[in-house]
């Protein structure tokens, strides 16, 4: 259980986007799963390429959203 509280973890706290990202990599698996059971064939580049950006996107946001803020200058406090 260690394990999962740290893989889901971003410097000791909880992250939203870690979690969004594991359960759309299990959305994933399964679509993959399903087209595989009725095509009987992998899917092409382009649709694996589709499918791991639906898989990263929450924590791309993430990470983006903290790289640009760290340029932003420092909020005045009145």
């Amino acid at each position: 259980m260690s394990f999962l509280r740290e893989a889901f973890s971003e410097d000791g706290e909880g992250s939203a986007s870690r979690v969004m990202m594991g359960l759309h990599a299990i959305a994933g698996v399964a679509f993959i799963g399903h087209v595989v059971m009725h095509n009987h064939a992998i899917p092409d580049a382009m649709t694996m390429g589709g499918l791991t950006a639906f898989v990263i996107a929450p924590y791309a946001v993430n990470k983006a959203h903290a790289a640009i803020s760290a340029f932003a200058p420092p909020q005045k406090t009145p």
